[in-house]
């Protein structure tokens, strides 16, 4: 990956509700058009979490949003107060890759494919520009 972590400044981002539950691909990723995501935690994150790689399945046109929710519905809500503020936009201080490149915008659709998507969330500490 040739992104620097403090490379990415939080421009615009936000969703509706950030409370909403992602629903579950309920058919198998190949045949429905499934998305999996292989999710991967850095720095404060893993050692909140007891998984520091966490595979998810997501419904058809699943949103970043919808990513985050599923996320914090495994691993709980104190992972989501890290990575959201209360309306749901992400905060400064994380940084968040999908396949490699930065995203802001918790709205950018998840794209299925045939490899699982890869996923990256770190939070930087004040050193780091957090």
């Amino acid at each position: 990956m040739n992104v620097r972590w403090d490379a990415v400044v939080d421009r615009k981002a936000g969703m509706k509700d950030p409370r909403h539950v992602a629903v579950p691909c309920l058919a198998s990723p190949q045949d429905s058009g499934c998305i999996r995501a292989d999710v991967q935690l850095f720095g404060v994150l893993a050692a909140l979490s007891p998984e520091r790689r966490i595979q998810l399945e997501l419904p058809p046109g699943a949103t970043i949003a919808d990513l985050l929710a599923a996320l914090g519905e495994r691993l709980g809500e104190a992972i989501l107060v890290h990575v959201l503020d209360p309306a749901g936009k992400k905060h400064r201080h994380c940084r968040l890759y999908v396949d490699g490149y930065p995203v802001e915008d918790v709205n950018e659709p998840v794209h299925a494919k045939a490899t699982p998507t890869q996923v990256e969330i770190i939070l930087l500490i004040a050193p780091e520009g957090g």
